[in-house]
C-alpha cells in the first residue's frame, strides 16, 4: 500500500529549486534587468546613450522640422525627377555613399560627380534611365513630416552640379 502512495505523489522528495534552476532564474532576472536598465535615461535631464545598453534616442529625439539632404537626380525632357540610386553614385552602402556625397558637394566637386553619374546613366538602356537627359547633384531642404505624408517636393533646392547625359547614336 505504501508503494502505491509513492506513485501518487512523485514530487514529494524533489526540492523546490535545484541549483541549476536557481542559476537559470538568476541569469534570467539579470538579463531582464540589463535590458530594462536604460529606461531610466528617459527621465534624466541630460540622458546618455551607451552601447550596448541603449535607450534608443534615435526614436525619441527631437527632430528639426526641416532637414537638409544631399542627393543626385535625373531629369527627363519634361523635367520629371528621378532619384538616382546610390549604387550609381559611389562605392559602398547607402549611408557611406550619402556621406561621400555630402563631402563631394561641400568640397565643390559636384560638377565632376554629375559628369561621372551621367556617363553611368548613359550606359543604362533600361527604363526610366533611358529617358534621363540631365543629371543634377543637389542639396535640398525637406519638411520631414510633410515628406512622409506625401509631399515629396523640397522646400528649397540648390543644384551644385549638373551634366547632360550624352548617349551614342546608333
Amino acid at each position: 500500500m505504501n508503494d502505491s502512495l509513492s506513485t501518487l505523489y512523485p514530487f514529494e522528495d524533489t526540492p523546490l529549486f535545484e541549483p541549476a534552476k536557481y542559476r537559470a532564474a538568476l541569469l534570467s532576472l539579470a538579463l531582464i534587468g540589463a535590458v530594462l536598465w536604460p529606461i531610466q535615461q528617459n527621465w534624466r535631464k541630460n540622458p546618455r546613450d551607451n552601447f550596448p545598453l541603449s535607450y534608443y534616442p534615435m526614436f525619441n529625439a527631437k527632430r528639426e522640422a526641416v532637414e537638409r539632404f544631399y542627393y543626385v537626380l535625373g531629369r527627363d525632357e519634361q523635367g520629371k525627377r528621378y532619384q538616382i540610386p546610390y549604387r550609381m553614385i559611389g562605392e559602398g552602402g547607402n549611408n557611406q555613399v550619402r556621406r561621400q556625397l555630402r563631402k563631394i558637394i561641400n568640397e565643390g566637386r559636384a560638377p565632376a560627380l554629375a559628369q561621372s553619374v551621367a556617363k553611368k546613366v548613359a550606359r543604362n538602356q533600361n527604363e526610366p534611365w533611358s529617358r534621363i537627359v540631365t543629371v543634377q547633384v543637389c542639396r535640398g531642404k525637406y519638411a520631414v513630416d510633410d515628406f512622409f505624408h506625401g509631399q515629396k517636393e523640397p522646400v528649397s533646392e540648390t543644384i551644385t552640379g549638373s551634366s547632360p547625359v550624352e548617349r551614342r547614336r546608333r
